[in-house]
């Protein structure tokens, strides 16, 4: 079972016991295991916003009022008030839910979650060459139009959430930074983000979604040198302007 049909299924029935499901969950190192536990988290909720609780004593006062012939008109009233309460609750809950729902599977989101998996690529010291850097982008059937980032050392190709995506390391002023390419996502808000310990942003770029990320308290200054460097790479070095004399 690969990834995505384990994130399918479990999209589809967060409550499975599959013996092959678990045990993709438990052996998976590309962050199926922290999107099995936010499905089960999304479904609680779910369950818990569907559970409106009826108020104590609501039943008797609804007989009682029915027994007097006078006062039907307004146990009707009541009635379609209540109602319209319970509808108005539930549809807020709704569109909460969905918010919450669409940003777990939002890029960053999605980002963050594949960490786990890759936290020993965090420490690698030794820079790549830029053969071996080349090599990790023809994966994805891409080649780098610029310059080779200084000192990357880790490239691989993943799939993060339904994305092929190349994830590579670059150490800035001994930091690790995390950048992560999306080939041909051309639909991205450009916009920070900062959840579980990491702060990130995201970036379009021309043929695609650059996500460069680090643990939380890293310098805005290697953040930047990263962006830059992968910019330049992924698109080529910016056009020269000359002026006119």
């Amino acid at each position: 079972m690969n990834c995505l049909e384990f994130r399918r299924r479990i999209t589809a029935e967060p409550r499975s016991r599959d013996p092959e499901l678990l045990a993709h969950r438990d052996s998976c190192k590309e962050g199926c295991a922290a999107f099995w536990q936010r499905a089960q988290r999304f479904d609680d909720e779910l369950e818990a916003a569907l559970a409106v609780p009826v108020p104590e004593g609501m039943v008797d006062r609804i007989l009682l009022a029915q027994a007097t012939g006078d006062r039907r008109r307004q146990v009707g009233m009541r009635r379609a008030w209540l109602a319209m309460a319970a509808s108005v609750a539930l549809a807020f809950a709704g569109v909460g839910l969905v918010w919450r729902q669409t940003d777990l599977n939002s890029l960053p989101a999605l980002a963050v979650a594949h960490m786990p998996g890759e936290m020993e690529a965090l420490t690698l010291t030794q820079p790549m060459s830029d053969a071996d850097v080349e090599a990790g982008f023809t994966g994805r059937a891409m080649h780098l139009k610029g310059p080779m980032p200084v000192g990357v050392t880790y490239v691989h190709d993943c799939t993060v959430g339904a994305y092929p995506v190349v994830h590579t390391v670059t150490r800035m002023d001994d930091e690790p930074v995390v950048a992560l390419y999306v080939p041909g996502k051309m639909d991205t808000k450009p916009g920070n983000f900062e959840r579980d310990g990491w702060q990130g942003r995201e970036i379009a770029l021309s043929g695609g979604t650059l996500v460069v990320m680090a643990q939380q308290g890293a310098s805005r200054k290697a953040m930047d040198a990263v962006e830059r460097g992968w910019r330049a790479a992924i698109e080529g070095p910016a056009p020269q302007t000359i002026g006119r004399i």
